[in-house]
């Protein structure tokens, strides 16, 4: 009984401690999203502040990009949305591990003649299999976030349980969506050490 005890407080006080990168690394490591060397390695480049805790959700999710398990959607100004996509999706394909390969990607303009215009549609293969999804943002200034969900989710690996899913963020004031690279279990892991919540799939 007292080491039924034990184990419990020691989850509860693992739960409650302070979210750092140390803790973030942990659970990673824990979860199985990431190997040892690479927890340490990302915590080598954060020396300065690893141990300083984080207190905002969103910001907590931020650092996943840093563990090399996420990728973000800019949500300000990108210059050229059209051009944008493919390094996005090459971005994301490179968290599968080699599984994931983008070939062919063009950018189909509503109006070709028209620089500014971010109307169109994006075609690139997805491990050969061709893929489209429209783009409804009017201005190439900025991506079309939802489009660019999709498409991301589309990259999920076949045959691994891992999948892209949208970190759920809160407030009125929407930052880059962060879509994360896990299986349902891990994602539930997320949620329990970490308070990450994700969006249902497009």
């Amino acid at each position: 009984m007292s080491n039924t005890n034990t184990n419990a407080n020691a989850n509860a006080d693992a739960n409650t401690a302070p979210i750092t990168y140390v803790r973030i690394a942990e659970v990673l490591i824990g979860l199985g999203m990431i190997t040892r060397e690479k927890g340490e390695s990302v915590l080598a480049d954060a020396v300065g502040y690893a141990t300083e805790p984080i207190t905002h959700r969103y910001d907590i999710a931020s650092t996943l990009e840093s563990f090399g398990v996420a990728v973000s959607i800019h949500s300000d100004d990108v210059d050229f949305a059209d051009a944008h996509y493919e390094w996005l999706l090459n971005e994301a394909a490179a968290l599968a591990g080699g599984q994931v390969t983008i070939a062919n990607y063009r950018f189909e303009k509503g109006n070709p003649d028209d620089e500014e215009c971010g109307l169109g549609t994006m075609h690139f293969e997805c491990n050969g299999k061709p893929l489209s999804f429209s783009i409804e943002q009017e201005s190439n200034d900025y991506l079309d976030m939802g489009a660019a969900q999709a498409a991301i989710e589309a990259l999920s690996p076949d045959g691994d349980a891992r999948e892209f899913r949208c970190v759920v963020q809160e407030g009125r004031q929407l930052s880059d969506d962060i879509m994360v690279l896990a299986t349902a279990e891990q994602r539930e892991g997320l949620r329990q050490h970490l308070g990450i919540t994700f969006q249902r799939p497009w």
